[in-house]
């Protein structure tokens, strides 16, 4: 009995059997066999050439999975004490091949045009993206163990704006370029989005000595900028930038603009933006961090070429139909301002842009000129065309009395990404045509006559809601909706030898709202309230740069408010 017992009692030898069996099924289900290979080359359907692209790949059970030689892309916008130093290997230790998307809750990556994906065999879903004038490709697929599977993924337009003339931009980008040997790859990854123009937005802040200490750029100007084909990454600027006058951004200026012992006077750099052929403007909708205060002391200096309508998946046109409604002129812009945000709202360089009506070749200055004319539309996926009298965005058509002017509109989109349920002709900031869709068509249009009795602005706008993202709470929307949205830049109409449109009763409300925010701020920089005004924070101004500015900020309010008067008896 006893003996029997001791030849089932586990023996060393018979223990490390047992070991070897288990690990060997271990290995087994993570055996090379167990795997196989997929390869993707991703054309241009018209080309036929490699293209870049977005890319998403699941497994049955949702599991992203990223390819090996997928870009590797990212950036440092972190507020720094120091101005950023180190080698190439040490920018490209801090980026990721891994994407993720807030707006679908997946995982993504990007690449260059063709990628290897070891992974498990099983059924994927995979799909690729290139920015709103694309269609997006979907394909299933099966991997089998130890096999390999090759992949063509045509990407095809359902629009070509460059072949009209018009490019997208994105004005809003805080990447960091400390060294031009990435150039070659940030481009990849902008025209995986298809961004025409990209601004690499550097700054700093009031507490900083001169120079660019966040997302550095290796050059200004010329220099700073690269071509690839029609796709270009310009070196820009989100300075000067505080919480109490908002952040400013100028585009393209030949050398990086700060003037730190004025900091709170944002109005030398604007004019010496305009003095290099630069444009300058104001991020977040006008109002955000306080940009409502900076515009009323800037707007009459008439160095302003645009402003920020649509970003972090909302758009919002108050500030700026007041900026219209008073008689000045601002080109409607876009951007994400990649990468801030938060969990829910982080963009994706290029969700949000804006298009621009370039004469010629695309180059830096023609783009220029081209939003310098307000030739532009502001947009998350839709596309805008509109004309008044046969004139396009930006133009103005001159009348000699109240008169009918022939108006043309129309929104075109791709209905797997944009549900746009109606399209909307603006009038001095109202409502005056309203136009649904027409069941499940890909395009909305409009073409009536109107009466214009006064100088004023006419605009298009299209509204509607995202197909397949995740719903977000967006304070101006429906609670379970992403907002499809696009707003062209106005087409003026001045009435010849008429008041202009700051002398009109809506025009003397805007003015007033104007002055009324100048007397605001004059308020909150007196002595008895002034360090009530200071804040911390990267963008936030201390006790001591306010009192070095108080007194010449003061003096640019009181400037702005003569302005404002003069304007309203115009």
């Amino acid at each position: 009995m006893n003996r029997a017992l001791s030849i089932l009692r586990p023996t060393r030898f018979s223990f490390l059997l047992w070991l070897s069996f288990v690990a060997a099924v271990a290995l087994s289900a993570l055996a090379p066999d167990r795997y196989g290979t997929l390869r993707v080359s991703i054309i241009d359907q018209s080309s036929k050439l490699p293209t870049p692209a977005r890319v998403e790949l699941l497994d049955a059970k949702n599991e992203a999975f990223v390819a090996e030689d997928a870009l590797a892309v990212g950036t440092d916008a972190g507020d720094r004490k120091t101005p950023w130093q180190g080698t190439l290997e040490q920018d490209k230790a801090r980026l990721s091949k891994t994407v993720n998307n807030s707006n679908t809750g997946t995982k993504q990556f990007y690449s260059a045009g063709t990628f290897t994906a070891s992974v498990p065999a099983g059924t994927y879903r995979l799909k690729a993206w290139k920015g709103p004038e694309y269609t997006a490709a979907a394909r299933e697929l099966t991997i089998e163990p130890n096999g390999s599977l090759e992949l063509t993924i045509a990407m095809s337009r359902w629009i070509n704006m460059p072949a009209q003339g018009w490019y997208g931009a994105d004005d809003h980008l805080h990447i960091s370029r400390p060294l031009k040997e990435r150039d070659p790859l940030i481009s990849k990854w902008m025209q995986a989005e298809d961004i025409h123009v990209a601004n690499m937005l550097g700054f700093s802040h009031s507490r900083q000595l001169p120079g660019v200490y966040n997302t550095p750029q290796h050059a200004f100007g010329a220099p700073g900028g690269y071509q690839e084909g029609n796709h270009l990454l310009l070196s820009s600027q989100e300075n000067p930038r505080t919480h109490l006058l908002g952040h400013a951004i100028v585009l393209g200026a030949r050398s990086y603009l700060n003037f730190p012992d004025n900091y709170l006077l944002y109005g030398p750099v604007f004019e010496e933006a305009r003095r290099q052929g630069a444009l300058s403007g104001y991020a977040h909708y006008g109002f955000r961090m306080g940009a409502q205060f900076g515009l009323a002391i800037d707007l009459p200096g008439n160095n302003l070429n645009f402003i920020e309508i649509l970003q972090f998946n909302d758009g919002i046109y108050d500030v700026w139909y007041d900026v219209l409604n008073a008689g000045f002129r601002l080109a409607p812009t876009a951007g994400t301002d990649y990468p801030a945000g938060d969990a829910t709202r982080v963009s994706l360089p290029g969700r949000e842009r804006f298009y621009t009506q370039v004469e010629g070749p695309l180059t830096p200055d023609n783009w220029l000129e081209g939003v310098r004319r307000g030739r532009t539309f502001a947009t998350n996926g839709p596309m805008l065309e509109f004309r008044v009298n046969g004139k396009s965005m930006g133009a103005e058509i001159a009348l000699s009395k109240p008169a009918s002017v022939e108006i043309e509109g129309r929104v075109q989109f791709d209905p797997a990404r944009d549900e746009v349920d109606r399209l909307e002709v603006v009038e001095n900031g109202q409502v005056v045509r309203s136009v649904p869709r027409d069941g499940g068509a890909a395009e909305i249009r409009c073409r009536f006559q109107h009466t214009v009795q006064d100088s004023g602005w006419l605009a298009l706008r299209a509204v509607g809601k995202k197909v397949g993202e995740r719903r977000l709470f967006l304070p101006r929307y429906d609670f379970y909706t992403l907002p499809s949205l696009a707003h062209s830049a106005p087409i003026y109409v001045t009435r010849k030898k008429a008041p202009g449109r700051a002398s009109q009763r809506g025009g003397r409300s805007s003015l007033q709202t104007w002055i009324a925010r100048l007397d605001d701020l004059k308020a909150r920089l007196s002595d008895d309230r002034l360090e009530g005004l200071v804040r911390g924070g990267p963008d936030g101004v201390n006790l001591e740069v306010l009192q070095k500015n108080r007194q010449s900020l003061l003096e640019a309010i009181e400037r702005a408010r003569r302005q404002y008067l003069r304007r309203e008896y115009q």
